[in-house]
C-alpha cells in the first residue's frame, strides 16, 4: 500500500466519521414505527429521547469503529493513570480559566448569548436524571472519538492538530445555533476547553484521558444545574 493510498483511505474515514456526526440524528427515523408521537414535532421530552436514542446510536457505532485503539489506550491508562490524569488537570484547569475569563469579557462587551447552552438547560429541566446520563457521559465519549481521535488521525502534526480540533469543536457548539453575529465570540470559550482537551491527548497519547476529564467537566457543570445552582462555569 502507498503513502498516497493510505492518506487517502485515512482522510476518507475522518471526513466520513465527521458527517457520521453532523447527519446522526437521521438514527432518529428508525424509531418512527415504535413511538406513539410525531417524531418531526416533538415536545421537549420526546426531543430528548429522540437525541439520546440517535447519540446512542453513533457512540455503539464509534466504539465499533475505535475498538482497538479504545481497547490500546485502555492498557495506558492502567499503568499511567495518576501521572496522565495530573497532567489532564493542569489543561483543564487553564483551559477552564480561559473559558471563564472570556465569558465574562463576552456577557460584559457583546450581547452574545449561548443557544446552546439554552438548549442544554431546556434538557436538563425535561429529565435531570437522564440529562447527567446524556449530557455528562455519552456526549463526551462522542466528541472525544470524533473531535480528538478523528481529528488525531487527520492531523499528525501537534500544533495543527490542537488548533483545529479545539476550534473546530468550539465553532460547532456555536455556528449550528447562531442567533447573531455577536454569537461568534463564543467560539473562544468553547474552542478554549477544546484545545485543552486536544493537547492533553497529545502529552498523553492517551483517549481516556481528554475523555475522562471532558466527562468530569460536564457532569460536574450538569449535576450543578440540576441542583439548581446555576450554570456559572459552561
Amino acid at each position: 500500500m502507498s503513502i498516497k493510498t493510505f492518506d487517502y483511505k485515512r482522510i476518507l474515514k475522518s471526513i466520513m466519521i465527521f458527517l457520521l456526526f453532523m447527519f446522526s440524528s437521521l438514527f432518529q427515523l428508525f424509531l418512527e414505527p415504535f413511538v406513539d408521537f410525531d417524531i418531526y414535532h416533538p415536545d421537549s421530552f420526546q426531543r430528548l429521547i429522540l437525541t439520546s436514542f440517535s447519540d446512542l446510536c453513533l457512540l455503539i457505532i464509534l466504539i465499533v469503529i475505535y475498538f482497538k485503539t479504545l481497547k490500546d489506550d485502555f492498557k495506558k491508562i492502567k499503568g499511567n493513570f495518576y501521572k496522565f490524569m495530573e497532567t489532564g488537570i493542569k489543561a483543564w484547569l487553564i483551559g477552564l480559566g480561559i473559558m471563564m475569563l472570556a465569558n465574562v469579557l463576552i456577557g460584559i462587551l457583546t450581547p452574545a448569548k449561548s443557544v446552546n447552552e439554552e438548549g442544554v438547560q431546556e434538557m436538563i429541566k425535561t429529565s435531570k436524571y437522564l440529562s447527567i446520563i446524556a449530557i455528562g457521559i455519552i456526549g463526551p465519549i462522542i466528541e472525544e472519538l470524533v473531535f480528538r481521535k478523528n481529528f488525531r488521525d487527520l492531523f499528525k502534526n501537534n500544533f495543527l492538530f490542537i488548533l483545529m480540533s479545539g476550534l473546530v469543536f468550539g465553532s460547532l457548539h456555536v455556528i449550528l445555533s447562531l442567533s447573531s453575529l455577536s454569537d461568534l465570540f463564543l467560539i473562544i470559550p468553547y474552542s478554549s476547553l477544546g484545545i485543552a482537551f486536544a493537547y492533553m491527548y497529545v502529552k498523553t497519547n492517551c483517549i481516556y484521558t481528554s475523555m475522562i476529564m471532558h466527562i468530569f467537566h460536564n457532569t460536574i457543570l450538569t449535576a450543578i444545574s440540576v441542583f439548581g445552582l446555576g450554570v456559572i462555569l459552561w
